[in-house]
């Protein structure tokens, strides 16, 4: 247990520190290709027509998934956005700078009880949940923050696919390993269908990509991390055009795939 521990204590620290180095370049991909805000909007869109009172975003980033929601909502809830990277904080906090009802909190989103008491209609993890070693224990709080008829909000990042739906990577770099990540999808399923007082739906969402698409994606350092963790940053980025060529290249047409979780609370 305390192996496993450490284990996750120095994921998290290297998470963070992924994530306070990937500020300007995620900011410089959003604006070029929309993703995240796009999966925050769908995942809204798979909700409609409810209409959340509280918000609790884990996971805000630099606060564009908090600012879709905002925007999202005819009546605008008030929204809790929690990221344990001040960096990203900081511009999630000038994001929204003069916007009412939006309270940012520096912290471990494992730990939400420690920062909330109280209740919310909705609970999002944009694209965040696969970042957080113990996933069910942040699952678990959040669960006890939703009021009835609340839901649990999830995207997930699912990989990249061959025409056919297969793993693209594989088939191209059989010896490579990548995991963005420490939760599988399939163990995240299995945890919230085991949550009583919860039903569970699951979406596909995938869509074309190019090279360049690919490339803006895996140079987040936080991205580049999942596929060669041991390489400093300066060094990833001539890797990482390697591989966007090569699969590119051999996987034509290349699709980017991510899963949209909506848990309701009975």
């Amino acid at each position: 247990m305390a192996k496993k521990n450490d284990r996750n204590k120095r994921f998290k620290l290297a998470v963070e520190r992924n994530f306070d180095q990937s500020v300007a370049i995620y900011e410089t991909f959003e604006e070029k290709h929309h993703l995240f805000g796009s999966l925050t909007e769908k995942l809204v869109e798979l909700n409609e027509p409810f209409q959340p009172k509280r918000v609790l975003d884990v996971g805000c980033g630099t606060g564009i998934s908090t600012l879709c929601i905002h925007r999202s909502f005819k009546k605008k809830p008030v929204i809790y956005a929690i990221d344990i990277s001040e960096a990203m904080l900081i511009q999630a906090r000038e994001r929204m700078k003069g916007t009412q009802g939006i309270y940012f909190v520096r912290g471990d989103a494992e730990k939400l009880s420690q920062y909330f008491n109280e209740a919310f209609d909705a609970v999002f993890y944009t694209a965040s949940i696969f970042l957080l070693p113990n996933f069910r224990e942040s699952i678990d709080q959040a669960c006890q923050l939703i009021m009835p008829g609340g839901v649990l909000a999830i995207s997930y990042y699912d990989g990249l696919f061959n025409r056919k739906g297969k793993d693209a990577i594989p088939r191209v770099f059989p010896g490579l390993e990548y995991q963005f990540g420490t939760v599988s999808y399939d163990d995240l399923m299995k945890f919230l269908a085991a949550k009583k007082g919860f039903k569970t739906s699951q979406f596909d969402y995938r869509f074309e990509i190019t090279n360049e698409y690919l490339f803006d994606f895996l140079s987040i350092p936080a991205q580049s991390a999942g596929i060669f963790p041991k390489a400093p940053y300066i060094e990833r980025i001539p890797l990482i055009r390697d591989l966007c060529d090569k699969l590119t290249e051999k996987v034509r047409p290349l699709f980017m795939g991510w899963k949209f979780v909506v848990s309701r609370k009975e």
